[in-house]
């Protein structure tokens, strides 16, 4: 547990010590910021739409941090030191994922701010606000997972954050493409797609069946990274 600790308090440090992490922290507030501008209906203190598209704009966050993880480490020259040092596969994967979501909740926790801009001017329901935020965290630990998987079968960081985005943004609309099928091919894209899971949280409610799948996304997607790096070694 130490050595995982220390790999994650690495990589946070590595991110916040850098012009990037304090980039991606505050453009991600400002775009947060705009679509909430650009979601706020006249006259209603609602979020439901803002969460929605934040769902989204995590999906960029998660690739631009996990192409940092192994791409760009591997660049570098510091992955080969990683995998040789006496840590195992397990302590790796680990401490990245948690360094990446710990990214993760730095950003969406400054974007709280939004939602007190709200409350400042209206009444806006808490429900929807909490589980919207418990949404975008286990959103973002899946969509990290995701993107580590991809940055650790790359060594070019350009191609793990293109990677990333175009399996995420595969993922989150194969819902549309579900809903112009039937039968068993659109239960199937309707349960993979993120997109299809994520309507409790905007209405104020937690589906066991929606934690279940965001969990089990994290867990396929860890031991995928892991398998990668073990055959790396």
């Amino acid at each position: 547990m130490r050595q995982t600790l220390a790999i994650a308090g690495r990589d946070l440090r590595t991110t916040y010590l850098s012009p990037f992490g304090v980039g991606a922290t505050a453009g991600f507030v400002a775009l947060a910021g705009v679509l909430l501008v650009l979601d706020l209906d006249p006259g209603q203190a609602r979020l439901d739409a803002w969460f929605a598209s934040v769902f989204v704009l995590l999906g960029l966050l998660a690739a631009l941090v996990t192409m940092r993880s192994f791409a760009e480490e591997e660049r570098v020259g510091g992955l080969e030191l990683l995998l040789t040092a006496p840590v195992t596969t397990t302590q790796v994967v680990l401490g990245k994922l948690l360094g990446a979501l710990g990214v993760v909740l730095v950003v969406t926790g400054f974007s709280v701010v939004c939602p007190l801009l709200v409350a400042s001017m209206g009444n806006p329901d808490g429900g929807p606000i909490i589980t919207g935020y418990v949404g975008l965290v286990l959103v973002g630990a899946a969509f990290v997972s995701v993107g580590l998987a991809v940055s650790a079968a790359s060594a070019n960081p350009l191609v793990a954050a293109t990677g990333t985005a175009a399996t995420l943004l595969g993922l989150w609309f194969a819902g549309l493409v579900g809903g112009g099928s039937t039968g068993r091919l659109r239960i199937l894209l309707n349960y993979v797609s993120p997109s299809s899971h994520v309507t409790g949280f905007l209405r104020g409610t937690l589906g066991l069946s929606d934690i279940v799948y965001f969990v089990s996304l994290i867990v396929l997607a860890t031991v995928v990274t892991g398998v990668v790096l073990d055959a790396r070694r």
